[in-house]
């Protein structure tokens, strides 16, 4: 039993490239031509660069306002409690009462004594103030939206 043998082609290599004898000026234009691309090339780079800076610039500004319009609408619509801030005011070390004792001229009446008393003046009324921030207003598409779904789920789930 003999297996039939497939005939090997053999290989042939290719044979390598010379390289080409360029003359002086020929390899200075070439120089030229090599530092030419060189500078385009930089240029062409800095130019994407550039491009690819103002693209990311644009895509966080339009980030930012997408989000700043979120935050707008997003915001709760529970009334806020009015803040009260108190208002303190320092109080002053209390004073004395001054009592001054007058004595009359033994001419007239000798038992008499004139007493006079200056009074305190009155303490300052601590006062506080309401601070009311504004009722963030109703968006009327909202409220007209909600009502639509209030009466379709109404429909819906009505037994009659």
């Amino acid at each position: 039993m003999t297996d039939p043998i497939e005939e090997i082609e053999p290989v042939v290599e290719k044979p390598s490239k010379v390289k080409k004898t360029r003359s002086p000026e020929q390899l200075e234009v070439l120089a030229k031509a090599r530092a030419k691309a060189m500078e385009v090339r930089k240029a062409n780079a800095e130019l994407r660069k550039q491009e690819k800076d103002i693209e990311k610039a644009e895509k966080e500004q339009k980030l930012k306002e997408r989000k700043a319009k979120v935050d707008k609408y997003n915001k709760p619509v529970v009334e806020q409690e009015d803040y009260v801030e108190p208002i303190v005011i320092k109080k002053k070390a209390p004073k004395k009462k001054k009592i001054i004792v007058v004595e009359e001229s033994d001419s007239e009446s000798s038992d008499e004594e004139e007493v006079v008393i200056v009074k305190k003046k009155k303490k300052p009324i601590v006062r506080t103030e309401t601070i009311r921030q504004p009722v963030p207003q109703i968006d009327q598409r909202k409220l007209k939206a909600q009502k639509n779904y209030n009466t379709l789920y109404k429909q819906m789930f009505s037994l009659s």
